[in-house]
């Protein structure tokens, strides 16, 4: 999934060291797929390969995109109290609120509240209220971190994503998403796969300059039809005043019906005077007027926080000096710089030999790292 041209990842642990880089020429093999011959015999068949960079890089983006969704939340704190937040990340657990049954819970209740449950991220919504441990889930199931709830949100919104369901399709995430890519719109927030949904873009910069530089909002058809002014925004930098278009001017264009809307710099676009102020308040839409609701704030905050929150080297080696002592620490480190220049030496042989990397290779490495440690186990003890 992604939004507003980012992909969207699952959330992955805070790296525990630099990543290491190699040369581009490095390929490493996903895990081989075994197949039968019509002999009867087991043929081992290379489903696909990339490179170390191209692993290291997705790793990074991985990382980077868990510190946009989560670095500006407490993970062990529920939200309630704080009311509707602007915006904040929730997901959906299925194994206690199945189908028919809708109900979100914020970040800190997912890894208290639902470990070990089936939960399915739905990257940020608004004005969102914590439902934990509500009536929606039994009266039985109660929120470990807050747990006097009322018997529902009124103000919150659901729709299908909270049984696990995007687009069109009702595809099931990421189980059926079958390698495409899914969109978030801006108004309603449901996700579309951008292959079932065409599309017309609205260009910021009038230049033939690559798109994918420009921060684009995607509006599904359906809420285009909503707020029809979008479909007349006009290619450029210029704020778009709409108020004072007549019925007949907003009516949305017959070659863009059933299409969705890409616009770049969306929000920097939409003009602020009282008579379109009061479209957007008629159409249920003020809130792309809140800078607490767009997203890039909520990335902000975010990327503050991580930023606050980094140790330095000096700072972690003293903090592990004070849990395991300075011989604890002293050991960890040394495994741990151990294991980059092991791993390195054992990529670049291969990329000299101009052999793939595969699953054996693996295992024959992990094994053999493993073995080193227990020779020196007696002696570093």
């Amino acid at each position: 999934m992604e939004n507003n041209g980012e992909k969207k990842s699952d959330p992955i642990p805070a790296a525990t060291s630099e990543p290491m880089t190699s040369p581009t020429s490095e390929q490493i093999v996903a895990p081989f797929a075994e197949s039968i011959a019509a002999d009867g015999e087991q043929i081992l068949e290379v489903k696909e390969s990339v490179t170390v960079e191209e692993v290291l890089e997705s790793l990074q983006e991985m990382q980077e995109t868990a510190d946009l969704l989560f670095g500006a939340q407490d993970p062990n704190v529920c939200t309630f109290p704080e009311g509707y937040k602007p915006r904040q990340t929730v997901f959906a657990c299925i194994t206690c609120t199945p189908a028919p049954q809708m109900a979100g819970v914020c970040y800190g209740c997912s890894l208290n509240c639902h470990d070990g449950h089936e939960i399915v991220e739905l990257y940020t919504k608004r004005k969102f209220r914590c439902d934990c441990g509500n009536p929606k889930f039994g009266s039985e199931k109660k929120c470990t971190l807050y747990e006097e709830k009322p018997k529902e949100n009124e103000f919150n919104v659901y729709n299908h994503n909270y049984h696990g369901k995007f687009c069109t399709c009702d595809a099931y995430y990421p189980d059926d998403a079958h390698g495409f890519e899914l969109y978030q719109c801006e108004i309603c927030e449901d996700w579309y796969h951008d292959s079932h949904t065409p599309s017309k873009s609205i260009r910021y910069e009038t230049e033939q300059e690559p798109e994918e530089k420009e921060p684009a909002a995607a509006i599904c058809a359906g809420c285009v039809k909503k707020i029809p002014f979008v479909a007349h925004i006009p290619e450029g930098k210029d704020v778009f005043c709409h108020s004072k278009m007549t019925s007949e001017q907003l009516i949305v264009p017959e070659e863009l019906a059933n299409m969705s809307i890409m616009v770049s710099h969306f929000r920097e676009r939409l003009c602020k005077c009282s008579g379109c102020t009061r479209v957007y308040d008629l159409a249920d839409c003020e809130f792309l007027l809140d800078d607490e609701d767009d997203m890039a704030t909520f990335e902000d905050e975010a990327r503050k926080k991580v930023a606050s929150e980094q140790k330095t080297e000096g700072e972690e080696m003293r903090e592990l000096v004070k849990e395991v002592g300075m011989d604890g620490a002293r050991v960890f480190y040394e495994g741990l710089n151990e294991f980059k220049r092991k791993f390195a030496e054992f990529v670049n042989k291969k990329a000299e030999e101009g052999n793939l990397i595969t699953e054996d290779d693996i295992k024959q490495f992990r094994e053999e790292l493993m073995d080193g440690q227990e020779r020196k186990r007696p002696r570093l003890e």
